[in-house]
């Protein structure tokens, strides 16, 4: 009476272990597929991590080029002041000088004092007109000093003004430098805010796919648990059933030891009355 409650309780229990198997199978597969994803973002943030390392250390390396640069810069721009300064007193020396000398020409003026020695040497000449030529001579020959030195000076002044045009251009060219460094510094930061972004993401990938696996190996270890309390009871239903089927064979035996023993002593006692025995 009790098989076919007993058949239904076995069924049920088998389509109980393959639900459960089944879907034991499923997390164990999420679980590796996730495991394996979770490699693959650590990765990715290590290649990120180096990638930014190497990206700041960069534009560090510019910021550094920049600084250089505005030193030199500082530096070129007194060295300019400087020249500054040094040609406008050229210049003035030169305004000064040029004063003295008037209109005359320097190759004028020696022509002059070469005239005029010439005239002193090989004229005859009366006290009164040595005396003038003399004077004069010595005038000319103060105005060629002079315009030796507005030549020097001039030249000077030249070697001034074209130092001051290289400098000029060289603090350009370092000014563009900087210019060109600050946009590439610009766009190597523009690049490293984008690598954080990807970092951020891949982070809050890992943290995510982390709790997933916490939760999936939590339902892993429910489903392990349920499925050995089923096998457990299971294996306490079977060996119940094989008791009980013991049992019933036991007392079927004894059952059987009963009629046999019973047909013993009905041929003990015919074979006391003399009856024949039928076997």
């Amino acid at each position: 009476m009790d098989g076919a409650p007993r058949e239904r309780d076995r069924v049920e229990g088998a389509k109980e272990e393959a639900t459960l198997r089944s879907e034991l199978s499923r997390v164990k597969e999420e679980l590796s597929f996730l495991y394996k994803y979770l490699e693959e973002k650590k990765e990715q943030r290590e290649e990120l991590k180096k990638e930014i390392a190497s990206l700041k250390q960069e534009i560090k390396k510019l910021k550094s080029e920049v600084s250089t640069k505005r030193e030199e810069v500082l530096r070129k721009r007194e060295e300019m002041s400087g020249l500054r300064e040094e040609i406008e007193r050229l210049r003035r020396e030169i305004n000064n000088l040029r004063s003295k000398l008037g209109r005359k020409e320097p190759s004028e003026l020696k022509k002059m004092l070469n005239d005029l020695e010439w005239e002193y040497q090989t004229s005859s000449l009366s006290p009164e007109e040595e005396k003038r030529t003399v004077k004069l001579i010595e005038e000319v020959r103060l105005l060629v000093f002079v315009a030796e030195k507005v030549g020097e000076k001039e030249s000077k002044l030249r070697e001034k003004e074209q130092k001051h045009i290289q400098v000029v251009e060289e603090v350009r060219e370092l000014v563009e430098g900087i210019e060109r460094l600050r946009k590439d510094i610009a766009e190597m930061e523009g690049r490293l805010k984008v690598l954080a972004q990807k970092r951020e993401e891949v982070e809050r990938s890992i943290r995510e796919t982390v709790e997933k696996i916490v939760t999936l190996k939590k339902r892993r270890d429910e489903l392990r648990e349920r499925l050995r309390d089923l096998l457990k009871k299971r294996r306490a239903t079977e060996e119940e059933a094989l008791a009980r089927r013991v049992e019933e064979e036991v007392e079927k035996l004894i059952e059987r030891e009963k009629e046999l023993e019973k047909i013993y002593e009905k041929m003990l006692e015919d074979l006391k009355t003399g009856k024949r025995i039928k076997l």
